[in-house]
């Protein structure tokens, strides 16, 4: 089953954020060795269980993460606080992808989350809550507002989850309720930070923890389409991709460029007992 993309919400913005989380610097850039998941990690947009200290941050996907496992399930954290990538993870979806035999999209298991139908899209108002400064019980108690209105836009209408190469489908919509053993959930915190989760049981994925055999993963935060936007002019490959965009400020095109067109990084993970 196929759907359409989703609408554009949330203005992207006009040029990428220069900040990062502050351990970015110290982190690697990919995840190093496997993981075993913690006994009380949940999947619900909070990396509580991993003390909001992920094992990567990957500067292509510009968003922090963390890959691991226990007996029966993967399990996939991933916090960005961009705006314009926040709003590339949630209107395109952040894609986990699994191939045991190469680097390489073609034949492997993907899973995506979240997904909206068109007409049934969330609005979030990211400019807002990116414009409020916290730090006094004022603005502190604005912030806590948007937030809760924001995670429940999203709890209300991430209904979906994307599969593809799994089950013999090569392309299916499952209910956020199914009894497949995968899960999806994401939600902000007060920081300014969207985190998603997924899980995926191994068996769906052909995988087992008696196999120490590595695989390839990759993160994927799927490019945003966008039909019209007044007073801007956009170019794409025959691939969809964005080739030219024609501004008012042309030195904006790039960085315009870059919050819409998909982002992926790539690493090796090996089940840990």
């Amino acid at each position: 089953m196929k759907i359409s993309n989703c609408k554009l919400f949330g203005l992207v913005l006009p040029a990428l954020l220069l900040s990062a989380f502050a351990n970015a610097q110290k982190l690697p850039n990919i995840q190093k060795g496997g993981l075993r998941a913690p006994a009380n990690i949940k999947v619900d947009g909070k990396a509580s269980e991993w003390n909001n200290e992920l094992q990567a941050y990957n500067h292509a996907i510009q968003a922090s993460y963390t890959l691991s496992n226990d007996d029966n399930k993967l399990y996939l954290t991933v916090s960005s606080d961009h705006k314009e990538v926040i709003n590339k993870m949630i209107n395109g979806g952040v894609s986990l992808i699994i191939n045991k035999v190469k680097r390489s999209v073609s034949g492997a298991a993907s899973v995506t989350y979240p997904v909206f139908n068109i007409q049934d899209a969330p609005v979030i108002s990211l400019n807002t809550m990116f414009d409020i400064k916290t730090g006094t019980p004022d603005t502190d108690a604005k912030m806590d507002s948007l937030v809760k209105a924001s995670n429940s836009a999203l709890n209300n209408k991430a209904k979906f989850i994307r599969l593809s190469g799994l089950q013999g489908d090569e392309d299916t919509l499952i209910s956020v309720y199914n009894k497949d053993g995968i899960k999806g959930h994401s939600a902000f915190n007060n920081k300014k930070t969207y985190t998603l989760e997924m899980s995926i049981n191994l068996k769906l994925l052909g995988l087992s923890i008696q196999d120490q055999s590595s695989f390839n993963y990759n993160i994927r935060f799927n490019e945003t389409k966008i039909d019209f936007v007044p007073g801007i002019s956009i170019m794409r490959n025959a691939d969809g991709t964005v080739t030219q965009m024609v501004v008012k400020d042309a030195k904006l095109a790039n960085s315009y460029i870059s919050a819409l067109n998909t982002t992926d990084c790539w690493g090796e993970y090996t089940l840990v007992k």
